[in-house]
């Protein structure tokens, strides 16, 4: 596995219990059920957005610019 980050988190003793019991029968590390847990939550939460909404999807297309460059070179045309 690569680009792995260390966190260090706090949990209740009866869930870590839970965890380990999962763990043993998955034959697999803690550390790897809390990664697919999360990796399940956030693919939950993505599927809850509803992008029709978004203000900022609704105005793509709808600006027209003189320039062409203005994707590579937006903080040229911001900031100056």
């Amino acid at each position: 596995m690569s680009n792995l980050h260390r966190a260090q988190i706090y949990i209740k003793e009866e869930q870590m219990h839970q965890l380990k019991f999962e763990a043993e029968k998955e034959h697999l590390a803690v550390s790897e059920l809390i990664r697919r847990a999360i990796d399940h939550y956030l693919k939950t939460q993505v599927k809850n957005i509803n992008w029709n909404n978004d203000p900022l999807v609704k105005v793509i297309g709808k600006i027209k610019l003189k320039v062409t460059n203005a994707s590579v070179d937006h903080d040229h045309y911001l900031y100056g």
